[in-house]
């Protein structure tokens, strides 16, 4: 009977989830079979204790036929059923913390998944919720509502919105909202709507919601779709739409007033009982309040709304047609676009949206301005000109969106053009001809430089047409040869000659040549009598209009103080272009070029600008611009010229969007997220953008002049050109890391791991690295010593390149060593790192274990072992974990490798191919064997952006003269050097340099000498070392079949560091001619002459001697006695002769140790001429073809 009614009843087996949906099963199916009494745990007193014992066994066994195997498990020792039903409850039921915060993380997660009925939704939400009542935890009624409500899609948001509008003061009710739920999904369902449709409702008077397809008075289908307003004794209808984004206003023919339920953007409100407006159905809205409202207009103007009704409950921005036309706009309808216009004025247009005729979004709608705000913008963009100049412009029709001139005062032009009330002036009739008269004054100097530099400007005016050229300068000697070119330009440019030049009496006109300059040009100068500046009052006076325009707009900027020649180059341009009182009030670039000038282009000095980034110059999720300020105008060709304030230079641009209501004061209110972009842009760094310093350069043509109106100088860089092709910058962060930067996109954590395409690789990559660690014991578990802080462990991803084009995954578990701090908890943390003394012990284990199998471990290598058979030999390397074998027999290098598997766990990679980072090439044919690393040297360019840059021929050009004087001097400077990946660059060159390129061994040596100050100079060296790697990447050391005779060459130049005055010494060594030991380095010691250089860097070079002798005769190559080749004669006979005399006797006796290898006969020293000296290339700069005849010399080919 048990399995009859355990199989009968239907109730799914309770898997330790919803104890309280099972338990109500259960229970209900025992009292529905009179099987309820054992739940009550009280045998009844009727009842004998054998059926009570029975009964209770039967009960027993149901539940536990409705148990899962793992819940089960758990109740196997309960004996009755009151037990049993109480651990169940204790394990299950029990209203923990643990419990009550899982199910309330479960309810407050819960989302309406796509796809998924309201029904499946609301049961989901009534388990949680009853299972939260089961541990004691009650929701009010309208709590549960608004869970149900927000816990709704997206699609869902008009009901809900409609719903949580319409209740009024009324409390939510969960049957009701859950009805309302139910009965949508089944209108969708009805009108082939996915759950993901909007839906719109429509309200009756008493808040209650219903929908459409259930309104008593529905609308026929061929009523307007417009929204009307009315009052109440208009009884017009009013239909309530859903969807109300707050910047979007519907123009409706039938409304009585402008209304909008948004109360936040009414001005001037004032609250009270302003009648109702009724809806479709009947129902009443109430008008609680009336002011104006300021429309946002794209251009950063407003249109003003006066009167507008403030209705809470209605659900669109509605403008009044009828409201509009009573105060005397007219409105155009044409096309599927308005417009409203008042008078001769255009306020606003728009387009038709639909069937509605819509402000759609501030982005599309274009309007002007109400007047007082479109004087004030032109005169800003002027360069706060005077009201009587913009008056002149009016006049002149190049105003044509202004109809009036009436500002009020402008607090910035009081501030820039104060001044003293001027004497009476005689008018003077300007010169008839062009460039018959030009009045020029140096201004200067500036108490603070310009961006370029410049401390002063010159200016140039032409009495005909009164325009003005400027020229910024950083001394006045300047001015001399910035006359020549202006004279130059304009003389072309006219086809006219200067005739007279009128200037003050400054020394700057005198002195340097230029008044015999003006002679022999025929040019007569006219010169002011001393301290009687007003005798050249047309320049006077232009300085003084310069400075007080550009001040004015500076301090409207908010701008620093540096960008003063920005203003002034702005100022005069915008000069050119306004009305001249000498002139009659003709504009001087009309004057002087005839063409028509046009004010369409002219934007707000330093307003926000938004400039666009190149598709070649960003990644396809980057922002497409980036946020800078407006400072200056260019000509058609350069176009805007914009501050970008984070990368700290200037650009040029045409592609812009202006916001001329933001300037740069208010850059902190620009909301954007172009800089946490910017910061993880690129991993790689572009080492163009400091070429030219804080400043980009421009071509000679292109000074700042007035025309150009481009301060672009700078003191920091001379110009450099170049034929490559000029790519944009990609601005790298300076929180990056550079030196952890990861090629071939890596992972750079466990968590990008397991989103990898390759994670499965991965995996085993990681699996081999801990049974590897695991099985050397690499560490042992400890306890955290007491005060110690545990440094963490990361994942760091590699992926090895093999020479067949294959793909190798390599995982290492390291230790975040660097999160310790000298002086502050470098002490006090624990990391679990393996012991000195553990790796001791590993190589005392593989001594011993080469030294069982018949290796000798070399003396003067302890790394390298070597074994000697009757005709055979092989040779083992070992560094770290990795071993290069090397043997004449391909049996014993086999046997060799099964004795260390037997050993020790390790993976055979077959034929050397490559070995820490150097491929190894073999042309049997030919009998060479070649060592490149022109994969490294690549992956070296791109990492730093220089794969395309232009090849050089030489590592060091001969112009680089570097010095710790070259260093930055102020704050900014090193801060803006600091970003500079030169440490890594610098490491990136060592290597290299160290294992098969020995041609860029000085040159490295050389900048390497400035890692704690580097420069901008010191910065371009090392570009160009990499120029010259991507000339030669392919360069490698060439070894051939030939006499295996080791030879040495030394060399060193005289006082070659300009801080220390120290010497540098290089030396190479080459066996059967191919280089493989170099050296180039700055000697200890200051040497008194060349001879003494030379004496100590053949020391040096005899002490590697040494040490090569003895390692080849370990490897069983024993050399005669050693050659080294010396160019210096005076050092040959130096090192000969023992005797000591006053020209040697301070050297240090260390450095004598040449004389001793010299009389043992252990070295030769031998005279080489200089120009076959392969060891020039090591200690100075060559010319191209002594550094190719140096690389031939010791086996290193392209």
């Amino acid at each position: 009977m048990v399995e009859e009614a355990g199989k009968a009843s239907g109730i799914e087996k309770f898997d330790g989830t919803d104890f309280a949906y099972w338990r109500m099963q259960i229970v209900d199916y025992l009292y529905g079979r009179k099987l309820h009494l054992p739940l009550l745990g009280t045998k009844p007193e009727a009842m004998k204790a054998e059926e009570w014992a029975l009964l209770d066994k039967q009960v027993l066994g149901v539940i536990r036929l409705t148990l899962s195997r793992s819940v089960a498990r758990n109740v196997v020792k309960e004996k009755t059923t009151a037990d049993l039903m109480k651990a169940l409850s204790g394990m299950y039921e029990k209203p923990s913390a643990n419990n009550k915060v899982h199910l309330m993380k479960k309810l407050f997660n819960l989302k309406m998944a796509e796809n998924v009925s309201v029904a499946q939704h609301l049961n989901e939400f009534n388990t949680i919720t009853n299972q939260l009542s089961s541990v004691e935890i009650d929701f009010d009624d309208e709590i549960r509502a608004l869970i149900v409500l927000a816990s709704l899609l997206n699609s869902w948001e008009a009901m809900r919105m409609a719903v949580s509008n319409s209740t009024g003061k009324e409390k939510l009710k969960y049957n009701d909202i859950r009805d309302l739920i139910l009965t949508e999904e089944i209108r969708r369902r009805d009108a082939g709507e996915s759950s993901g449709s909007g839906s719109a409702l429509n309200l009756e008077t008493r808040g209650r919601g219903h929908f459409r397809n259930q309104c008593k008075s529905p609308k026929k289908k061929n009523e307007d779709d417009s929204a009307n307003a009315v009052t109440e004794e208009v009884q017009d209808a009013l239909l309530l739409a859903v969807d109300s984004p707050l910047d979007n206003w519907v123009l409706d023919l039938g409304a009585s007033f402008h209304n909008t339920p948004h109360r936040e953007i009414i001005q001037n409100y004032v609250a009270g009982d302003f009648g109702k407006v009724y809806l479709a159905d009947g129902s009443a809205l109430d008008v609680v309040g009336m002011g104006d409202v300021r429309i946002l207009l794209p251009n950063g103007s407003v249109w003003l709304l006066e009167k507008i009704r403030h209705i809470p409950d209605l659900r669109r921005n509605l403008i009044s047609v009828g409201q509009l036309d009573d105060e005397r706009h007219a409105i155009l309808f044409v096309g599927g676009t308005w417009k409203v216009t008042k008078g001769a004025r255009v306020l606003t247009r728009g387009k038709k949206t639909g069937t509605l005729y819509m402000t759609s979004s501030p982005r599309d709608t274009i309007a002007v301005a109400d007047a007082s705000t479109d004087i004030s913008l032109w005169h800003r963009r002027l360069g706060h000109m005077s009201e009587k100049g913009m008056k002149m412009l009016l006049s002149k029709g190049k105003l044509p969106e202004l109809k009036s001139i009436d500002f009020d005062m402008c607090e910035s032009c009081i501030l820039g053009k104060q001044k003293r009330v001027s004497f009476l002036k005689t008018g003077r009739t300007p010169k008839a001809e062009k460039l018959e008269l030009v009045h020029t004054d140096l201004w200067g100097p500036s108490p603070v430089a310009s961006l370029g530099g410049s401390r002063y400007y010159i200016t140039f005016i032409d009495d005909s047409s009164r325009k003005i050229w400027v020229y910024f300068l950083k001394n006045k000697s300047d001015v001399f040869e910035t006359f020549k070119k202006w004279k130059a330009m304009v003389e072309i440019e006219t086809s006219l000659k200067v005739k007279c030049l009128r200037s003050d009496n400054g020394r700057e006109y005198i002195d340097g040549g230029f008044s015999e300059y003006c002679a022999t040009q025929g040019i007569r100068m006219e010169k002011t009598i001393p301290v009687t500046p007003q005798q050249n009052g047309v320049a006077e006076r232009m300085n003084r209009t310069l400075n007080e325009r550009a001040r004015s707009m500076r301090l409207h900027a908010g701008l620093p103080k540096t960008f003063w020649a920005d203003a002034v180059s702005t100022a005069a341009n915008l000069i050119n272009q306004g009305p001249s009182v000498p002139r009659e009030f003709r504009l001087p670039e009309e004057v002087w070029s005839g063409k028509e000038v046009k004010f369409s282009h002219l934007k707000v000095f330093d307003c926000v600008s938004y400039v666009h980034i190149d598709s070649d110059a960003r990644s396809k999720l980057d922002a497409k611009f980036k946020i800078c300020f407006f400072i200056g105008y260019g000509d058609e060709k350069f176009g805007y010229r914009f501050w970008d304030e984070q990368n700290r230079k200037i650009i040029r641009s045409r592609n812009v969007i202006f916001n001329e209501q933001v300037m740069y004061k208010d850059r902190s209110t620009v909301v954007s997220d172009i800089t946490g972009i910017d910061q993880k842009k690129s991993e790689f760094v572009n080492l163009d953008e400091l070429t030219e310093g804080t400043v980009q350069k421009r071509d000679e043509e292109d000074k700042e002049n007035v025309n150009s109106q481009l301060d672009l100088s700078t003191s920091v860089a001379e110009i450099r050109r170049s034929s490559r092709n000029i790519r944009p910058p990609q601005r790298y962060s300076p929180t990056l890391n550079y030196l952890l930067l990861t090629d071939g996109g890596e992972p750079e954590c466990y968590d990008e791991v397991l989103q990898d395409e390759n994670s499965s690789k991965w995996e085993l990559a990681m699996k081999d690295e801990m049974d590897s660690l695991l099985g050397n014991q690499t560490w042992e578990l400890t306890e955290l010593p007491v005060g110690k802080k545990v440094l963490h462990n990361k994942w760091v991803y590699k992926i090895k390149n093999e020479h067949d084009g294959s793909k190798r995954y390599k995982a290492r578990l390291v230790v975040k060593g660097f999160q310790q701090k000298e002086g502050i908890d470098y002490t006090e943390i624990f990391s679990p790192v393996v012991k000195m003394s553990t790796i001791r012990l590993w190589y005392r284990k593989f001594d011993s274990f080469m030294h069982r199998i018949g290796f000798k471990r070399c003396e003067t290598d302890h790394c390298c072992y070597v074994k000697s058979f009757d005709n055979s030999y092989i040779i083992l390397l070992l560094y770290v974990d990795d071993m290069l074998i090397a043997g004449s027999s391909i049996e014993e290098i086999n046997n060799l490798k099964k004795q260390l598997s037997k050993q020790f766990s390790m993976k055979d990679l077959g034929a050397a191919k490559q070995i820490l980072g150097m491929r190894i090439i073999r042309d049997k044919a030919n009998d060479t064997l070649k060592l490149s690393q022109s994969e490294y040297v690549k992956k070296v360019l791109s990492r730093f952006n220089m794969n395309e840059a232009k090849p050089v021929s030489t590592p060091l050009g001969s112009h680089f003269k570097l010095s710790k004087e070259q260093s930055p001097k102020t704050e900014e400077e090193m801060d803006h050097m600091s970003k500079v990946p030169y440490a890594s660059a610098i490491g990136s060159l060592m290597y290299a340099m160290v294992c098969t390129r020995p041609d860029i061994a000085h040159a490295v040596g050389v900048v390497s000498r400035f890692m704690s100050r580097l420069g901008k100079q010191h910065w371009e060296a090392v570009k160009w070392i990499l120029r010259y790697l991507k000339g030669s990447s392919d360069t490698c050391l060439c070894f051939t079949g030939a006499s295996l005779k080791l030879q040495g060459y030394v060399d060193a130049d005289f006082a070659g560091d300009i801080d220390s005055r120290k010497s540098t010494t290089g030396f190479v060594f080459t066996l059967g001619g191919t280089a493989i030991s170099w050296a180039s380095n700055l000697q200890k010691i200051v040497t008194l002459s060349t001879t003494e250089a030379e004496y100590v860097a053949a020391t040096e070079a005899g002490k590697e001697m040494i040490w090569l002798h003895g390692f080849l005769d370990e490897l069983g190559k024993k050399q005669e006695m050693g050659i080294l080749h010396s160019d210096s004669q005076s050092a040959i006979f130096l090192a000969k002769n023992s005797a000591f005399h006053s020209k040697s006797k301070h050297i240090q006796t260390k450095y004598h140790f040449i004389r001793y290898l010299v009389e043992d006969k252990l070295v030769m020293l031998e005279k080489i001429c200089g120009s076959k000296n392969p060891t020039d290339m090591l200690t100075k700069g060559v010319t191209i073809e002594k550094l190719k005849l140096c690389a031939a010399s010791i086996g290193l080919l392209a």
